[in-house]
């Protein structure tokens, strides 16, 4: 990771950058998110109007966009509809996700299923991820139907397993991995691969793509874990120790209690059964930082993002391979 680049540019602003260079593309993929909230039955349609109000991030499709105009084919129509259709699945994986863990807050915001019900928000989620598939049903290219069909599967897959290792204080480093390849990188994949085919690239950097959303969203989902436990936090619009609280183990915990011994691990999981409490999790968070668990797991995901640096300096020389090179390097660093 280039140490110029830190000293001068905040993650922050380099997204905002790369949003920038593809701007017009994003704001037709809102445009056909907002076209499928209007076209939603009976009170979905207010629904999913109101969830839409609020544009996020949007580094998928940002991520999506700057693959595709790396290549010869610049940003198209398909492009576009491709981003919105893996915008969708995302917005019904957070629906869905907020009821499994019933989550009270997204974004500084209600969830779904506090604001409309446990049944409304269900079919609110069915109704958007059916209308993601039926975006991209009939394109040209099969392996991009296909592609975000099989992201759709991990997803469900990671959060089975997810719920199913919930309080396991056994969990491994790649049972860990497993469940961040599907919940967070999947998405990213398909955003790598389907680019990669937009792009117009052969199959071998297709294949590359895919590999690098792998590797950016198994990172991107590791600073997340961090950030749940305030290292490296500002102003999070979510709150902290919320896997904790849904007894999801991260790659922190992990790595704590593969390293320490019965008498830490005992007192470890002791301060778990507690860790509601502000001076509970001090106490947590002083214990992972004296084992170097999280500067450990920041260099995994530091590992995970110097894996991708040989396909994207292979990329072609353009403003969006730039952005994107830039985004990818500089992830690691961002604090919210």
């Amino acid at each position: 990771m280039s140490e110029s680049l830190t000293a001068v540019l905040s993650y922050e602003q380099v997204l905002k950058d790369a949003r920038e260079c593809v701007a017009s593309a994003l704001d037709e993929v809102h445009k056909l998110m907002l076209e499928v909230a209007d076209s939603a039955p009976g009170k979905l349609s207010g629904q999913l109007n109101s969830l839409l109000v609020r544009k996020g991030k949007r580094i998928r499709s940002t991520f999506l966009f700057l693959m595709a105009a790396s290549g010869r084919n610049g940003i198209s129509e398909r492009a576009i509809r491709v981003a919105a259709a893996i915008e969708l699945i995302h917005l019904a994986s957070l629906v869905h996700d907020d009821i499994i863990d019933d989550s009270d807050l997204r974004r500084n915001e209600k969830t779904a299923h506090k604001r409309w019900g446990n049944r409304m928000a269900v079919l609110l989620g069915d109704y958007t991820l059916a209308k993601s598939m039926e975006m991209v049903w009939s394109d040209r290219d099969h392996r991009i139907p296909l592609s975000l069909s099989k992201a759709s599967s991990r997803l469900i897959m990671a959060e089975v397993m997810e719920v199913e290792g919930a309080g396991n204080a056994d969990l491994s480093p790649e049972q860990y991995f497993a469940v961040i390849e599907g919940k967070t990188a999947a998405l990213l994949m398909a955003c790598g691969e389907c680019g990669s085919i937009l792009a117009g690239f052969d199959d071998t950097m297709v294949r590359a793509g895919l590999e690098l959303g792998r590797n950016f969203g198994m990172a991107f989902q590791i600073i997340d874990d961090l950030l749940d436990f305030g290292y490296g936090a500002e102003n999070l619009d979510k709150r902290t120790f919320s896997d904790l609280k849904n007894g999801y183990f991260t790659l922190p915990l992990i790595l704590y209690f593969e390293g320490c011994d019965a008498a830490e691990r005992e007192r470890m999981l002791t301060l778990l059964a507690t860790a509601g409490s502000e001076s509970t999790q001090t106490e947590i968070k002083r214990l992972l930082d004296s084992r170097m668990a999280f500067q450990k797991a920041r260099d995994i995901a530091i590992e995970k993002i110097n894996a991708c640096m040989p396909f994207l300096e292979s990329l072609p020389e353009s403003a969006a391979s730039g952005h994107l090179k830039k985004v990818c390097r500089l992830m690691t660093e961002r604090s919210a």
